[in-house]
């Protein structure tokens, strides 16, 4: 009789045991929300600015997918909101207009910052990223797309770091100054100027991340090969998988990583996908690209910019409140915590680590 009940007591250990992990699995959503909660989720490009400087404007591309409460709803930490710059004839006077557009972009983030401070502010360091997610705010930093507004003068990318931009864009859809862009045939400087070699190398100074996206080939590989910091493309995707001129090839990829930077993917449909039916693009095309630079260089090389208010947004991930979709998808592929994080912002914050340490250095 004893041993039945000894026999009976273990079995009902042993069925509280299996109860109790029954009810402790983890399921996709609490895995979600508990990666959210601990990792840095960075964004490295958003056109936001654009819209918040001219909302009745139309530009061809979604307007309304960023703002700091879809950032919140979406658990992202931080994004770069750029101060984007259509190019325009390189002399004296479009120089001065460029500048003053600039401006004009930063003022109006710095003060939608402030309108919505109780959801966020603007962040000019890691430290002060971390500082705002564990007040429970999100970070946003300032970033200029197109450096034609600093023209000819080396002495305004000091003036831009003071105003408080922390990644410089070297091109968008034309040759400036500094450099080639990617969308034309036209190899004004062959890559880089030597004027843009000394840009990169105050950037490098003053702790300004290097953005390649819209670069040409031969600007992005010099640009690697000049700066003493890691570099990025905030918002490019893969050659190999859509062969257009935007994109990156695999010489590119391989350079940038061989130099411990990072390629962030955008949800942009025109960038991931062929064909006529863009607004189909998915998470599914933006796998593909993610796949093939793990592949490529790994893991350690691959982040999230999604380009959204300037062309970004995806069927299930349309705008910043949908992240947790992308982060649901990441897990249904199989990517461990670890990788998710680095994918998320862990990599990026490695090279902003890196810029941060070598501008410090050199003070």
């Amino acid at each position: 009789m004893q041993r039945i009940r000894f026999v009976s007591a273990i079995l009902l250990f042993v069925a509280a045991i299996v109860f109790f992990l029954g009810c402790t699995e983890e399921t996709v959503e609490k895995r979600v929300a508990r990666l959210h909660k601990k990792m840095f989720t960075i964004d490295t490009h958003n056109d936001f600015s654009m819209w918040l400087e001219n909302p009745n404007g139309d530009y061809g591309v979604k307007g309304g997918q960023v703002s700091f409460q879809q950032m919140h709803d979406g658990g992202l930490d931080a994004a770069f909101f750029a101060a984007y710059q259509d190019q325009g004839p390189i002399d004296p006077e479009f120089h001065r207009f460029a500048r003053e557009y600039a401006d004009t972009l930063i003022f109006c983030l710095k003060q939608y910052a402030e309108k919505h401070s109780d959801l966020g502010a603007v962040a000019t360091s890691i430290e002060e990223m971390k500082a705002l997610k564990k007040a429970g705010k999100v970070a946003l930093f300032l970033s200029i797309e197109n450096a034609c507004c600093i023209g000819d003068s080396l002495p305004l990318v000091q003036y831009y770091y003071d105003q408080g931009v922390r990644m410089i864009g070297l091109t968008h859809n034309g040759n400036n100054a500094i450099a080639d862009a990617g969308t034309t045939k036209v190899k004004l400087h062959g890559g880089l100027s030597d004027f843009g070699k000394e840009v990169i190398a105050e950037m490098n100074r003053l702790g300004i991340v290097v953005d390649l996206s819209h670069a040409s080939r031969d600007a992005t590989l010099q640009a690697v090969q000049v700066s003493k910091t890691p570099i990025i493309a905030s918002h490019s995707c893969v050659f190999a998988v859509r062969e257009l001129s935007r994109n990156l090839t695999d010489e590119e990829i391989i350079a940038i990583a061989e130099k411990g930077g990072v390629v962030h993917l955008a949800l942009d449909a025109w960038l991931l996908r062929y064909g006529p039916d863009y607004d189909a693009a998915s998470l599914d095309d933006f796998m593909k690209h993610l796949h093939y630079v793990i592949d490529l260089v790994g893991i350690d090389h691959v982040g999230v910019g999604s380009d959204f208010d300037g062309g970004g947004g995806l069927t299930d991930c349309k705008d910043m409140s949908e992240y947790h979709n992308l982060t649901k998808r990441l897990i249904e592929e199989g990517f461990s915590d670890e990788e998710i994080i680095k994918i998320w912002g862990g990599n990026f914050l490695r090279v902003f680590e890196a810029v941060e340490r070598y501008a410090k250095e050199q003070r």
